[in-house]
């Protein structure tokens, strides 16, 4: 009796592998869904809707756009971690996913163990804009414009929290300036009323500051790369302008619900790279004022976790906490 359980636990050791095999040789049989926790026209979607058309292709099944925005991304992000983990189900994540677990005291989920690293996709510089109205060209030019007026000036994000918002506070203290913070909806809504006048400055992501300040209808002052962006190449760094230490970069990654299988993980994963690899995605995304990064999922993970910790510190400096 005991040989004939034993025997039997041995086959269903080698059948479940070759059944979960199977199943990922089988996947997908149905379309995708790739979660954009932000507005549609903002920079993540942009990237997300370069390479849908190409993850369809490849895997024979539609993939489809779901923008959940809200919350500095936290809306989407909720949903996603609350996905059926069965790869289904994929988020197009910014670097806000790991601000948010160090500015707001409380998520409905948690940013390292409730979701599972697929691969980086893509990282660009911010850019600060300012509106054709205000009287500077220079960063030394606003810095002092503001300091004549202490606190009147606003400075615009794509929400409480968010990339743009935290280069804001870095302005503020590496320049010893007081600004006050005006978090929209989107970066889009942001630079609508920059161009009306109505919002002096903000630092905004290339891809959707570069086409205005190209068409001359924005001033950029300054990117926060190590060096020039290819986009901009005749606009400063902020290192340049006069601030050590000055470098902020975001970047996109995909995730999927924790629990996902590892099959369909890396079978992710590697329709990711190969998408990222063809010439004329490539040359889309960079001309969206994007460089193209890809990784592995244990790379990922790491990444995201030294980019957790790297913003939580300045967080803490910048005392921004949301409740």
């Amino acid at each position: 009796m005991n040989l004939c359980v034993s025997f039997a636990l041995c086959a269903a050791a080698f059948v479940l592998p070759s059944a979960a095999q199977a199943a990922a040789q089988e996947y997908p049989t149905r379309p995708l869904r790739m979660i954009v926790p932000w507005v549609a026209g903002g920079g993540t979607d942009i990237v997300a809707r370069i390479l849908v058309p190409k993850l369809s292709d490849s895997l024979g099944q539609q993939v489809l756009v779901d923008n959940r925005p809200g919350a500095n991304g936290i809306v989407g992000s909720e949903i996603a971690a609350r996905a059926t983990p069965d790869g289904y189900t994929i988020i197009l994540e910014a670097v806000e996913h790991v601000i948010n677990a160090s500015t707001y005291a409380k998520l409905p989920y948690d940013t390292i163990n409730d979701f599972a690293p697929v691969g980086l996709i893509a990282g660009h510089s911010l850019v600060l804009i300012v509106s054709p109205t205000l009287p500077v060209k220079s960063v030394s030019e606003l810095v002092a414009l503001a300091r004549t007026k202490p606190g009147q000036f606003n400075f615009g994000s794509w929400g409480e929290g968010s990339l743009a918002h935290f280069a804001g506070e870095l302005l503020k203290i590496h320049a010893d300036i007081r600004l006050t913070h005006v978090p929209y909806k989107g970066a889009p809504q942001a630079i609508i009323d920059i161009l009306g006048g109505r919002l002096p400055l903000m630092f905004t992501t290339m891809p959707t500051g570069a086409p205005p300040i190209k068409q001359g209808k924005l001033r950029a002052l300054a990117v926060t790369s190590p060096r020039r962006d290819r986009a901009v190449p005749d606009v400063p760094t902020m290192v340049e302008s006069g601030y050590p230490g000055f470098e902020v970069e975001s970047w996109r990654a995909v995730y999927a619900p924790a629990g996902t299988p590892r099959a369909l993980i890396t079978r992710l994963n590697r329709e990711f790279v190969s998408a990222l690899q063809m010439p004329d995605v490539k040359e889309r995304i960079v001309a969206a004022g994007f460089d193209v990064r890809t990784s592995t999922p244990e790379e990922l993970d790491k990444f995201g976790k030294a980019e957790l910790a790297k913003w939580a510190k300045v967080a803490k400096f910048a005392g921004v906490r949301i409740e």
